[in-house]
């Protein structure tokens, strides 16, 4: 199939250019190309700073069998991309966010926040408000779109070569004595692996589901059971922050539960690892490597 990705030169992405690669698919980035991806002749590139519009619509010069979109943060960058691609792609798959939910509990199902029934105010950036900027990006996609979009709903994604340094800050602080912050250790937690994220769309993309999905490890972590796995491996004692200042407070801090249901997922067959699987080994790398 003809492919064609919205970013993809790191993280996840480049891990679903490997699977789309294995399946022989002609694959195509679209980025700025500030990033090496890796891949050399593999792929064809094309270069283009998407919220230019007028140089990304003279850039798509073909159809797609399927558009993987990991670059789309705002209601304007949704609307553009289906002005551009509208009759020109058989299926669309956006990549959204928990945080797209108002809400944050322990069960949050794809019903909670329903694009159709949500009504649009004032349009912001990710910049202003990353959660709502989601969720408009959500409502333009079904607005504007004539062909198949599926939004699939990330938790916090984890890797031992996180370019956000997320995972790597807690670890290193950690290992090394230095205070963070956290409201609630007994709140839980929804993670997905880097190689998860990209075998969930790569799995989306062969089936007929279209719409919104969540995608998690079936089962939450407390943060406290986090800093456990942490302190284990780097045989290093956890020091909670007693005060919240800008540069102690841990990124994935949170006053409750932030968890993402996903019997939708299960539901299309589509099995992830559990946390207790893959974290122990991502800290372990970074601790080596630290």
């Amino acid at each position: 199939m003809k492919i064609l990705i919205l970013g993809g030169s790191q993280f996840f992405g480049r891990k679903l250019v490997q699977l789309l690669l294995e399946n022989n698919d002609e694959v195509t980035l679209l980025n700025r190309g500030n990033h090496a991806d890796g891949f050399g002749e593999k792929i064809k590139r094309i270069i283009c700073d998407r919220t230019d519009k007028t140089a990304f619509e003279e850039a798509i010069k073909q159809d797609y069998d399927l558009v993987f979109d990991l670059s789309c943060f705002d209601f304007e960058q949704a609307k553009h991309a289906c002005e551009v691609f509208n009759g020109r792609v058989k299926k669309y798959l956006f990549t959204s966010s928990i945080s797209a939910y108002v809400e944050r509990n322990d069960h949050l199902s794809e019903e909670q926040f329903n694009p159709l029934d949500f009504e649009l105010a004032n349009k912001v950036g990710r910049k202003e408000h990353y959660g709502e900027a989601k969720r408009q990006a959500e409502i333009s996609f079904i607005k504007f779109a004539t062909f198949p979009v599926t939004s699939i709903r990330l938790p916090v994604i984890v890797d031992a070569e996180d370019y956000s340094l997320r995972l790597q800050r807690h670890v290193n602080s950690i290992k090394n004595g230095l205070p963070l912050y956290f409201d609630n250790l007994q709140g839980k937690i929804s993670f997905i692996s880097a190689d998860d994220a990209a075998k969930t769309l790569f799995e989306l993309a062969g089936n007929d589901f279209s719409g919104t999905i969540n995608a998690a490890s079936a089962k939450p972590i407390t943060l406290q059971r986090f800093i456990e796995i942490i302190e284990k491996i780097t045989d290093s004692k956890f020091i909670l922050a007693k005060q919240k200042l800008d540069n102690n407070v841990s990124p994935y801090n949170n006053t409750g539960d932030w968890c993402l249901h996903c019997a939708k997922l299960q539901s299309l067959g589509i099995k992830l690892q559990e946390i207790e699987d893959y974290l122990p080994g991502m800290v372990e790398s970074i601790h080596r490597t630290g």
